[in-house]
């Protein structure tokens, strides 16, 4: 269990800087996907809530370092794997691939949605309006993350979801 959760550390390292300085620049609106709470997500869903917490946890803190928003960024992505983890599939349940990958969408959706909030509400660099920020930015947000998950889910974690 200590390997994966090493494995499960040193993807979120690579993931991270993949955010911080690739995904971050291609915006639409203002906006970028996230592959970082697509990972948070992932964990959450497949090993638990508690984990997703504490692996959103450290998220916010290697983004807060790499972003200089720490304090921020770790209470949207704690948060993210927190309800991200309402979406858990116990490892012995009889759901199909296809069942855990919608469980998976909702989780990314709802996490991220709530912590695009949280960052939307204590960080406005264009002064919008905070109507404007939750709900179009978030959702505008949450929309490419999901678009970007579904590739991913597709290409790379169908098998991880299968088990």
């Amino acid at each position: 269990m200590t390997k994966k959760y090493s494995l499960y550390i040193g993807i979120l390292f690579i993931v991270s800087l993949v955010q911080a300085l690739g995904l971050s620049h291609l915006t639409l609106f203002n906006v970028s996907p996230d592959i970082v709470t697509i990972f948070i997500a992932f964990i959450a869903v497949t090993v638990g809530q508690k984990s997703g917490t504490s692996f959103g946890f450290v998220a916010g803190l290697i983004t807060g370092i790499l972003s200089g928003n720490m304090g921020l960024n770790m209470l949207a992505r704690t948060i993210e794997g927190f309800i991200a983890g309402f979406f858990n599939t116990p490892e012995n349940s009889h759901a199909t691939s296809r069942q855990k990958s919608n469980r998976l969408y909702w989780a990314l959706v709802t996490s991220g949605f709530c912590a695009n909030t949280v960052l939307s509400v204590g960080y406005n660099p264009l002064a919008l309006s905070p109507v404007y920020r939750i709900f179009v930015l978030g959702f505008l947000e949450s929309l490419f993350t999901l678009i970007l998950a579904v590739i991913i889910t597709r290409l790379f974690l169908r098998q991880s979801l299968a088990d």
